[in-house]
């Protein structure tokens, strides 16, 4: 009898071992298998609205201007006044004065008739750029009195003023 419970002892044993094993490779493929699909879906997200008038422009001053005078060259500044980065992208000007019979034509900017309005202002050539909240870039532009053939006395003492408009 020995013998017999021996023999049944090492089927056992043997059985144990394989189920194992069948156990371990089915365990081991599962890890390999998977299934394939398609899917879909969608988020949201939203962006600031911006603001407007987030350009300060300011300029330099020129000394006092008169018939025959040179061209002067003039610094404006312009300054990021947002919480946000924003790109300038232009800045352009036209001349005022405080005098009757003396506007923007009795100047020049960059060498051409300064223009009178904010719809016809020049561009003073910036390069566009993007500008941090707090961030300056700048432009240099010239002005200079437009000596006309004409009597320009209307002219004298006047206030000179460079309008700016940036985008």
């Amino acid at each position: 009898m020995r013998t017999q419970k021996k023999s049944s002892s090492k089927k056992k044993k043997s059985a144990a071992l394989l189920a194992a094993g069948v156990i371990g490779l089915a365990t081991a493929g599962g890890a390999y298998a998977y299934w394939t699909s398609l899917g879909g879906g969608t988020g949201t997200a939203t962006t600031r609205a911006g603001a407007s008038n987030v350009f300060l422009v300011t300029g330099g001053s020129a000394t006092a201007m008169y018939p025959g005078d040179s061209a002067q060259t003039i610094t404006a500044t312009v300054k990021n006044t947002g919480t946000e980065t924003y790109k300038i992208q232009a800045v352009k000007a036209y001349v005022t004065t405080n005098k009757t019979n003396c506007d923007g034509s009795d100047y020049k900017l960059n060498g051409a008739v300064a223009p009178v309005s904010e719809a016809t202002a020049a561009s003073l050539g910036i390069t566009g750029v993007d500008l941090a909240p707090a961030a300056t870039t700048t432009v240099d532009y010239t002005l200079q009195f437009n000596n006309k053939t004409t009597n320009q006395d209307a002219c004298q003492g006047a206030t000179v003023t460079i309008n700016y408009v940036a985008s």
